[in-house]
């Protein structure tokens, strides 16, 4: 029976957006815990790492990271940022469901969907934790 990844991914996302939604009327320009980046900036990093995994694993590109980046607007309301971080993580999650078990995929070497996911779960608890810490709670 295989390990059901993606369903992991989108509870990993669920959990951050429940620990996060309730702080969306706080200032997210507020520095996110010990980073140099704001909340803001955090969360939008969060989200742009997340469509990186999954166009990456997607895409099955095993020999470099593909270069680009999710800009989002300094003036996203939270709330917002909160709603593109979830569609990130869910869109992950479905490419993570869908890879065969021999796709690979480039994150700092070759990474299996498995791997893919466990990254992407590492950013969003820690980067939720540094937000939560920013933002007071």
């Amino acid at each position: 029976m295989s390990t059901p990844w993606g369903k992991r991914v989108a509870g990993a996302t669920s959990v951050v957006l429940d620990a996060l939604g309730p702080l969306a009327d706080r200032d997210w320009t507020s520095p996110a815990g010990v980073l140099e980046w704001t909340c803001h900036q955090t969360a939008s990093h969060v989200a742009s790492d997340l469509v990186r995994y999954a166009v990456q694993l997607a895409g099955r590109t095993d020999d470099a990271y593909l270069r680009f980046t999710v800009v989002v607007p300094d003036d996203e309301p939270p709330a917002e940022l909160l709603r593109l971080m979830s569609g990130c993580g869910l869109l992950l999650a479905a490419a993570v469901d869908c890879s065969p078990a021999d796709a690979r995929a480039w994150h700092w070497g070759p990474t299996d969907a498995s791997g893919f996911a466990a990254v992407a779960i590492g950013e969003l608890l820690v980067h939720a934790y540094d937000i939560a810490h920013g933002l007071g709670d």
